[in-house]
């Protein structure tokens, strides 16, 4: 396990401890779950972005090529091979 040293305000300070109390935890181990959280919800927003990009690029490209068909495209490449 790693260890780190941070420095925070002392109001700050004060409502970690009140919500790692709360928690019934220790300050390191509050700490250790709220990184883990944001960082899963970072990765949850990021590929939510992803998916709208992806979706945007779709439009774009039936706005550009006129009405496309995905799942009847996907049949069928899927009844030739």
């Amino acid at each position: 396990m790693g260890k780190i040293n941070v420095s925070l305000p002392e109001d700050v300070l004060q409502e970690l401890d009140k919500a790692a109390r709360a928690s019934r935890a220790t300050r390191s181990a509050f700490l250790a779950q709220a990184v883990k959280h944001y960082l899963e919800e970072r990765e949850e927003q990021e590929q939510l972005e992803r998916r709208r990009e992806a979706a945007a690029s779709i439009d774009r490209f039936r706005k550009k090529h006129g009405g496309w068909d995905a799942t009847a495209e996907v049949l069928k490449w899927r009844d030739r091979h």
